[in-house]
């Protein structure tokens, strides 16, 4: 099937010598194969490092995803890096730290939020708010070749990209608090050690390692596939009492939809389902 790639902003072709609202080259590729929607940071003399501007067009990419028909979301970066984090040297200084931080933060809370699964394709470095761009996916696959760290306080800095809150709850507070305060390189086998990522493989099978877990992914209900995610990522917030009645509601919509009379009948009659989101 081809690939069709255009801009990160507007779906329209992309034009490689214009960013959105001005001159430069685009930071953000995005490229369509059937329901595999994948996003690709494209900064390779930088190691992907982002500038707020890239990050507000990761974020334009990413909300075009969550209002398209995509069934999943890859997140990955060229040249053998993920993301090295904030471009310290970006050129692109707003007034004031917090107005070029709330790019950041625009981007990682559209991406928490997208309905869709989403797959981070680790090759190469995936550090400081890199790192947390992989651990804001819902599965993180690396290569054997991929560096996973914070280094903010290396920096004089200290956690975005939500890191401070998605690190204690995938390796609990003791493990969170040594990789935050003593910041360190760590290889793909450590990480997945410390529950960071599902999977560690080789750089040459990555790509085809992420495609057949989005193809699988993609097989299955669109609806029943987000009101799951979107359950999972507010029980959080919520007690036993409103989990059920959120389960409640779900279902309920699962049961009347068509997708659910297709599951049921694929059961009974032995084979594979047919999901067509609806």
């Amino acid at each position: 099937m081809s690939t069709a790639e255009h801009g990160a902003a507007t779906g329209s072709p992309a034009d490689p010598g214009r960013a959105p609202g001005g001159a430069g080259t685009r930071a953000v590729r995005v490229t369509r194969d059937g329901s595999v929607l994948t996003v690709t940071i494209d900064r390779p003399a930088r190691r992907n490092a982002m500038t707020y501007a890239a990050w507000d067009e990761l974020g334009a990419a990413l909300n075009e995803a969550a209002a398209g028909d995509a069934r999943v979301v890859v997140v990955t970066g060229t040249a053998g890096a993920f993301c090295s984090g904030g471009d310290l040297d970006g050129g692109d200084r707003a007034p004031h730290p917090h107005a070029q931080l709330a790019a950041v933060a625009r981007t990682c809370q559209t991406l928490v939020s997208l309905p869709q699964p989403t797959i981070a394709q680790v090759d190469g470095l995936a550090v400081g708010a890199g790192f947390g761009l992989a651990l804001a996916c819902d599965f993180v696959v690396a290569s054997s070749r991929a560096r996973f760290g914070t280094m903010f306080l290396a920096r004089g800095l200290s956690p975005d990209f939500a890191t401070s809150w998605l690190l204690p709850r995938l390796v609990g507070p003791r493990l969170a608090t040594r990789l935050c305060l003593l910041p360190e390189i760590v290889d793909a086998d450590r990480a997945r050690e410390w529950g960071l990522l599902e999977e560690v493989v080789a750089p040459d099978e990555l790509p085809g390692h992420v495609a057949a877990l989005a193809t699988r992914l993609a097989a299955g209900p669109p609806i029943a596939t987000r009101l799951t995610k979107q359950m999972l990522r507010d029980s959080w917030a919520r007690g036993v009492e409103e989990s059920l009645a959120a389960e409640t509601m779900a279902q309920s919509i699962n049961r009347l939809s068509a997708d659910a009379q297709e599951g049921i009948a694929a059961f009974l009659e032995r084979r594979p389902a047919r999901f067509e989101g609806r």
